[in-house]
């Protein structure tokens, strides 16, 4: 009796999300399983020419490149394309969409075909609205990394150069220890009037 009311409880909660889709939104939602593949493959960084919207929108994030970012913009991209509300989701527990969603990550495109539209629906739908926020926030660690990385290799380039310009300095070990002399000899004058000309550079 329980799993029945359950199960009554949720074809509810289904009919009631879908009927908030468009015609055109639902057709689109739909449309992910409609082709796609029993076989998919979730790899990280996956970029095969003709994988499916369906396999694109469960792909994870590869490592830290330009490559990564690109398809990270390419899913989230297709994801807004089809137009889900923004509050489709609204007064559904945070718990019972993650479970929707990862059945939908879970069962297979045909497993979703034998289901009713609006459970199909319902399912992808919250597969999507889940993906489109954890791609943005993919999104943003992958533009902060990046970031961090250009930062070191800038920093890297200007330590070298500046070693590189310290090595090309005739005599640097003498002029070093005549500026040190210099510094202690007269602490409040200026370095240059201690330091022989010719040293000067």
């Amino acid at each position: 009796m329980v799993r029945t009311a359950l199960h009554t409880a949720e074809e509810t909660w289904f009919t009631t999300v879908a009927a908030r889709l468009s015609p055109q939104v639902r057709e689109k939602v739909l449309a992910l399983v409609a082709t796609a593949p029993d076989t998919i493959e979730v790899v990280e960084g996956d970029d095969q020419d003709g994988e499916s919207e369906l396999a694109l929108v469960k792909a994870m994030p590869g490592n830290v490149s330009l490559e990564s970012m690109l398809q990270e913009i390419r899913k989230l991209r297709a994801i807004r394309s089809i137009g889900l509300p923004t509050d489709l989701f609204a007064d559904v527990a945070p718990k019972v969409l993650a479970s929707w969603r990862q059945r939908a990550v879970v069962e297979s495109p045909t497993h979703l075909r034998r289901r009713s539209p609006e459970s199909a629906a319902t399912l992808l739908a919250a597969l999507l609205t889940e993906r489109e926020r954890e791609v943005t926030d993919s999104l943003v660690d992958l533009l902060i990394a990046t970031v961090h990385r250009i930062g070191a290799r800038a920093e890297q380039t200007v330590t070298n150069e500046l070693i590189n310009a310290f090595k090309r300095v005739s005599g640097k070990e003498n002029i070093l220890f005549q500026i040190a002399e210099a510094s202690l000899a007269a602490p409040d004058e200026e370095v240059r009037r201690g330091v022989p000309r010719g040293a000067r550079g």
